[in-house]
């Protein structure tokens, strides 16, 4: 549902004491999810879910654009020698906007540079990154790291690049993931400094300038497919939380070292990537200190008590979980050997509410 990368997360440390990490297999039932698709990508690359396309896919030397059934949409590779920072992808595929050290372009399908402009800042490859998003309506949203305050910027990609607004956000040096509503009128912007800060707001445009829709208390991870509801997951606040995006109030809040069946001790951590499944569940990742690997739980949006953990058949590694667009699908990423795989779950849940409906 972004058309930023994601990053491996800053695990949050619990201060209550745990049993081992094979207890929470005993006691929830493990489920064997569907594989719809695998596919492998070399160099590993950052990936994201394009909401209505499929999945993005892109390093800093090469960008692909996946179907839903990950095979290849679109497919590009630079001749110049500058590395590629941030990527977005326009809806219909007929064109993507990249971010480098020191220019933003928008290209065509084919690869053929539309325009190009300076942004103002000298970037590097490594950290603090750029972000990005090519909307629909020819819009596209930059978010640039400064030592002096962060900006996101919102330029004009039917006009060659000319500046729509710019404001100045509270937050400096961070990292920015971008979440659409499902009608495409409102971008979500995740915003991450350190292990213990985050900032998230849901903004809007209108007659071509920025509209600051509103401030959220959460940390905003992912939106389900209708854009009702977000999943907040604790960037230093320690709390998971449902939250309705109209008044962001909580549906529901958890403590995530108070969540049932695994929150019992300080052996356990939660990764921050995780994703809206359907209306009725959310993904998360826990991991314990034995090991690199995590274990996948589908959490009860209605509870955000857990009902089953994956039984992949293989040993996922940490901050594995990525969105897929919020209709009973998530994907796996792992970042060291490149492979991405597409998941569904074989069949409807229930957890603890009587007459809960199904999956679908």
């Amino acid at each position: 549902m972004s058309t930023a990368c994601r990053t491996a997360s800053t695990p949050m440390a619990t201060t209550q004491r745990v049993p081992p990490r094979l207890l929470v297999v005993r006691r929830l039932t493990a489920v064997r999810p569907l594989l719809i698709a695998e596919t492998v990508m070399t160099p590993p690359p950052f990936v994201e879910w394009l909401t209505g396309t499929g999945l993005l896919a892109w390093s800093h030397r090469s960008l692909r654009v996946l179907h839903s059934d990950l095979t290849v949409a679109l497919a590009w590779e630079p001749s110049d020698a500058d590395p590629i920072l941030a990527v977005g992808v326009a809806p219909d595929l007929s064109r993507f906007a990249l971010v480098g050290p020191r220019q933003v372009q928008v290209h065509s399908a084919d690869g053929r540079v539309r325009w190009a402009v300076e942004h103002g800042r000298v970037l590097s490859t490594g950290w603090p990154r750029p972000s990005c998003h090519l909307a629909g309506d020819d819009l596209l949203w930059l978010f640039l790291p400064d030592a002096s305050g962060d900006q996101l910027v919102v330029l004009d990609a039917s006009a060659g690049g000319t500046e729509v607004d710019l404001r100045t956000l509270q937050t400096v040096e961070g990292f920015a993931t971008f979440i659409l509503d499902a009608d495409r009128q409102h971008v979500g912007l995740h915003i991450a400094v350190g292990p213990e800060t985050c900032l998230s707001y849901r903004w809007t445009t209108g007659d071509r300038r920025l509209v600051a829709g509103q401030t959220m208390n959460g940390c905003l991870a992912d939106m389900n497919a209708s854009g009702s509801f977000y999943l907040s997951m604790p960037h230093g606040s320690g709390w998971i939380a449902i939250r309705d995006v109209a008044d962001d109030s909580a549906r529901v809040e958890r403590r995530y070292d108070d969540i049932p069946e695994f929150g019992d001790s300080d052996d356990y951590r939660m990764h921050e990537t995780a994703a809206v499944v359907s209306d009725d569940w959310v993904m998360v990742g826990v991991a314990t200190d034995q090991g690199d690997a995590e274990q996948h739980l589908l959490l009860s949006t209605r509870t955000l008590r857990p009902q089953t953990v994956m039984d992949y058949g293989i040993d996922m590694p940490q901050n594995s979980i990525r969105p897929a667009g919020g209709r009973g699908r998530w994907m796996t990423h792992d970042a060291l050997l490149g492979v991405v795989r597409l998941w569904q779950l074989r069949e409807p849940h229930t957890d603890e509410v009587e007459g809960q409906l199904g999956l679908w």
